[in-house]
């Protein structure tokens, strides 16, 4: 059939004059013509056919900027496919030469870019290249971008008209790498980033004035780029250069996992999971650095045996601790000058500069000598231990389950013995997990995925059989002394060991029960400044009103993370010392007001002048601030928990011994498990 034309009706769906229908007009004809079994691979060869097709088509993606004076030539391409490569360049030719002809001109909102580079004129270049070359002689600033220079010896450009542009058009099947690595799930995880920035102001390892690169939006850039780089190596060359999978590791160690740029992202890519998955890859790949300061806490947190416990704790905490503490005072004026202004640093720092980062701020002293358990003598994994006051408890009285978690069992007790002295104080019976556990979230932060899953499936197996073990107990409460377990312990399914319970953190547990702070006496016009951890324990409301009901309304709360964020200050001190620079900002600053707090109330300036104390709610925050001990303008710095502040002012500052001796004095039931 020939159309008025006299063209057939072939050309004009070859010049796209007409449309037809895949589905309608082609596949259906198709199955009737071939139909059989005998036919069926003619017909997966034309959706095949027809599949190759559609990957290949140009699209144009306009967006946020039509019509405003900005031409966006935003052309998703597969840069394994040749001719879908040259089809978007003539697509973007066309563009340019229609901007031009409407009386339009080549710009963008950020700069032009290595697309838009070769549509500009020499003259509409030169006043540019004239700027340059006088405040930037030795072209330091953006290499190559908006400037034509002449070939090189070897015949290349040595501007960026030949520049690779990165895309995922290498990650099909064939690749070796993704078929024995996750990292197609790891570029599936931020392929939808908008790079809105929108997750750069509550990013930790975004300090501008620190370092300016490490935002999520930048982190996603990077490991895109990353990802491309790997899968074009492995496909082009015998190997994956080690500079890449250090990069990659860099990366990834710029995070503190704390989630919070999940809330303000649009399209909810938690770089926080992502940098866990990449870890994870690391390891996998056999790709991840040792460090010893990461393998020594690690060994401590995996540790179950209690001599093995008391060892690493007096080799850390012991020796470790006070070794540390000694280096910073012989080389107090090295920290202060690094802490004053912190060096942007891309890649790890040398060695040298690592240790002064190591000891810049120097660690807490004055630890408990003993674990809680160990004070306790509950430390047999053999045995469940219900606490309870025997004066005040019957067998019918409100049973909870406590997990203490590894930061306030093995090394801050006190926050543990705290806890359980206020759930003494509140009447209830406390069962403790047989022996010491770890919840399994360090391990899966680090990206020992393996291990977190066995230790996760070994506590929940254990926390069944204790279930059954004390069924006479209805316990419909698990309390949690740490946001990091919270968070793990979530995945548990604790409502399917102890029916219909929930997880709640203990200072919520204790303003549900009406217990709240008094008045000091020796202090009436104090205040505290609050610390919310990155991974805050407190659910059930907004913490502040938490913390607010349970201290009294003189509290501030203060921003951003303390930089410890688990293993991070030991792996990667110099990333912790950018992260304090910004938080040691953020505490002169609330000093100051809550200073101004404090001379306001009864006590005037008497109480102005007192140390501030800052109160936390998670064991490696406490760490990470009792750090910040003499950077306060006008005094110290006390950095203490929550529960430990309730203890000693509603229990007496004796709280500790004569908690641990009404304990030891028949207040612990061991039930063999």
């Amino acid at each position: 059939m020939q159309p008025d034309s006299g063209r057939s009706l072939f050309a004009l769906l070859q010049d796209h004059t007409l449309r037809a229908s895949w589905k309608t007009q082609i596949l259906k004809p198709l199955q009737s013509l071939f139909s059989g079994g005998a036919f069926t691979p003619i017909l997966d060869e034309c959706r095949a056919i027809h599949q190759q097709v559609l990957r290949g088509r140009v699209w144009v993606a306009l967006h946020m900027h039509a019509g405003d004076g900005n031409v966006h030539t935003n052309i998703p391409v597969n840069s394994d496919n040749y001719a879908m490569l040259q089809t978007a360049h003539e697509a973007v030719a066309r563009i340019m030469a229609l901007a031009r002809s409407l009386g339009g001109v080549i710009s963008g909102e950020h700069g032009i870019g290595i697309t838009k580079l070769e549509f500009l004129t020499d003259a509409e270049l030169q006043p540019f290249a004239d700027y340059k070359a006088r405040v930037d002689p030795e072209g330091r600033f953006n290499k190559g971008k908006l400037l034509r220079a002449p070939a090189s010896a070897d015949g290349r450009s040595s501007d960026l008209s030949a520049a690779y542009t990165p895309s995922f058009g290498l990650m099909g099947h064939e690749s070796l790498i993704m078929q024995r690595s996750d990292i197609g799930a790891i570029s599936d995880s931020i392929k939808d980033c908008l790079r809105c920035g929108k997750c750069k102001p509550v990013c930790a390892t975004h300090v501008p004035r620190a370092n300016l690169l490490y935002s999520p939006r930048n982190k996603i850039l990077a490991t895109s780029l990353l990802i491309e780089a790997f899968l074009y190596e492995e496909q082009t060359s015998r190997g994956i250069s080690v500079q890449h999978w250090e990069d990659f590791e860099d990366v990834s160690d710029h995070c503190t996992v704390c989630h919070k740029c999940l809330s303000p992202c649009p399209v909810k890519i938690d770089f926080g999971d992502v940098t866990m998955n990449m870890r994870n890859l690391l390891r996998k790949m056999g790709k991840q650095s040792f460090r010893p300061g990461k393998a020594a806490a690690m060994t401590f947190l995996n540790a179950t045996h209690p001599p093995t416990i008391k060892l690493m704790r007096s080799a850390m905490v012991g020796i470790g601790f006070k070794a540390q503490r000694l280096a910073h005072g012989l080389l107090k004026p090295a920290a202060r000058a690094q802490t004053a202004a912190p060096r942007a640093t891309l890649g790890p720092a040398p060695l040298k500069e690592q240790v002064i980062h190591f000891i810049n701020k120097k660690m807490p002293g004055g630890l408990p000598k003993k674990t809680a358990r160990a004070l306790l003598d509950i430390e047999d994994k053999d045995y469940v231990p219900i606490i309870r006051d025997p004066q005040a408890t019957t067998a019918d009285t409100e049973a909870v389950f406590y997990f203490p978690g590894c930061g306030s069992e093995r090394l801050f007790s006190q926050v543990g013995l705290a806890t359980q002295a206020m759930l003494w104080h509140a009447g209830v019976q406390t069962v403790l997990p047989p022996g010491y556990l770890c919840c399994g979230y360090p391990q899966r932060g680090g990206g020992q995925f393996d291990k977190a899953e066995k230790m996760i499936t070994d506590n929940r197996v254990l926390f069944h059989r204790v279930a059954n073990t004390l069924n006479y107990l209805d316990i419909k409460t698990v309390v949690v002394s740490c946001g990091t377990c919270y968070d793990q312990l979530q995945g548990y399914q604790f409502e399917d060991i102890f029916p219909g319970c929930r997880i709640v953190d203990i200072h919520e547990y204790l303003l549900e029960k009406g217990i709240t702070l008094p008045t000091d006496p020796a202090n009436p016009g104090a205040g505290y400044l609050y610390h919310d951890p990155c991974h805050s324990p407190m659910k059930l409301q907004e913490p502040m009103k938490t913390v607010t009901a349970l201290l009294g309304p003189n509290v501030l709360k203060n921003e951003r993370c303390c930089g410890e964020s688990g293993t991070l200050g030991v792996t990667r001190p110099d990333i912790s010392t950018q992260i304090r620079f910004r938080k040691e900002e953020e505490l002169r600053k609330d000093e100051a007001a809550l200073r101004r707090l404090r001379a306001s109330g009864p006590a005037g300036g008497a109480a102005a002048q007192a140390n501030v104390k800052i109160l936390t709610s998670c064991p490696s925050c406490l760490q990470g601030l009792l750090r910040y001990e003499d950077d306060l303008a006008g005094g110290l710095l006390e950095a203490d928990y929550i529960v430990i502040e309730m203890a000693r002012l509603i229990l007496g500052e004796n709280w500790l011994p004569d908690y641990v001796a009404r304990a030891n004095a028949g207040g612990i039931e061991r039930v063999l498990v």
